[in-house]
């Protein structure tokens, strides 16, 4: 079994840090809230993109039996070089360049919705595009 206990402690970050030490440490993993805050604060810079992938619908073609099928999301600049370090599968996870999620054909209605962060640095927004890769 699996046991899952949750405490809502007020204040920000900063000042939980402080007042229970023994919740949360450097090692706690902290998301911030999707989407914008009601009041943005001078120098809080986000460029944030969240991707969800929810389903497919594909096509068995020439074969009798559906397969299992494998998505890979990355990052690539105009120049079609890959964008290393910019996925990030969840909150406290390192960085990743390629994302690989899959769908197993035994599944009676197939459907991913996963979502992972990506951060591609601001100077590189304009010249970079994301890659789904379908096997």
């Amino acid at each position: 079994g699996l046991w899952v206990t949750l405490k809502l402690l007020p204040g920000d970050i900063h000042q939980i840090r402080k007042e229970f030490p023994h919740l949360v440490d450097r090692s706690t993993a902290v998301a911030r809230k999707m989407g914008f805050p009601e009041i943005i604060m001078p120098g809080d810079v986000r460029n944030d993109i969240y991707v969800t992938l929810v389903q497919g619908d594909f096509d068995k073609g020439s074969k009798t039996t559906a397969k299992n099928v494998e998505v890979t999301v990355s990052v690539y600049d105009e120049d079609g070089k890959r964008l290393e370090s910019v996925i990030f599968p969840g909150a406290g996870d390192e960085a990743i360049s390629e994302y690989k999620s899959v769908i197993y054909y035994q599944v009676k209605q197939p459907r991913w919705f996963e979502t992972v962060k990506v951060a591609i640095p601001i100077e590189d927004v304009n010249r970079s595009h994301l890659r789904f890769t379908f096997r």
